[in-house]
């Protein structure tokens, strides 16, 4: 039953997939596996301060999904345009 209502939707809205994650926080791992790089470049990027925390618990930093998304547009945008 489920497959069949699965089959019947095959295109599914943003919203239906990743809705649940618009006020996510993220981890220095979690964060850098969305952006694609390594934790190692991530850091060097917290260090510059192209990214900063959040919040924080302890010493755990968290970061938001909006503003990784948002970085990761910049990043995208830098690449297409050494690229040309």
């Amino acid at each position: 039953m489920i497959t069949n209502s699965l089959e019947e939707q095959e295109n599914f809205s943003h919203q239906q997939v990743f809705g649940d994650l618009e006020n996510a926080l993220f981890t220095a791992t979690e964060a850098a596996e969305y952006l694609e790089v390594s934790i190692a470049t991530f850091r060097r990027y917290l260090k510059t301060q192209k990214i900063t925390a959040e919040s924080g618990i302890g010493s755990t930093h968290l970061y938001s999904l909006n503003s990784l998304r948002e970085f990761k547009k910049a990043l995208r945008a830098a690449i297409r345009h050494k690229s040309v």
